[in-house]
């Protein structure tokens, strides 16, 4: 066997999931290279990790949901402006709504923008060449 038949079957090792006889013909690469026997020892290790994490509850740090909070006090503060207060509350809730309809309009509306000016050049400098 080499190394590239054997390295998919490296995570089985570590997690006893082998059948019989193929833990044995990977076990007898394992005893002949030292690169193969080092990679199933880190899926060991990686497996051993995950059963001891498992058997423990773990409890998140003490600053972590006030840090939390201030992301999100922070990424709302960048993300809307001040509304003047002489702007209808229905009018704000409407934009609110649709605003992604706005938006595609508004991008539609600046590209005809662009296309019209460009194709008002095109028609100036046709009409100067042929005088």
């Amino acid at each position: 066997m080499n190394c590239d038949q054997v390295a998919p079957y490296l995570p089985g090792v570590a997690g006893g999931e082998l059948g019989h006889e193929t833990l044995r013909w990977v076990d007898a690469h394992l005893e002949s290279c030292a690169s193969c026997r080092a990679e199933a020892g880190r899926y060991r290790s990686v497996s051993a990790g995950l059963v001891a994490l498992r058997e423990r509850e773990p409890s998140p740090p003490a600053f972590l949901v006030d840090a939390i909070l201030e992301g999100v006090r922070n990424e709302t503060e960048r993300r809307y402006l001040p509304v003047p207060a002489m702007i209808p509350a229905e009018l704000l809730r409407l934009v609110q709504d649709n605003r992604e309809a706005i938006a595609s309009a508004a991008g539609l509306a600046l590209a005809a923008g662009a296309a019209y000016a460009l194709w008002r050049r095109v028609r100036s400098t046709r009409t100067s060449l042929a005088t």
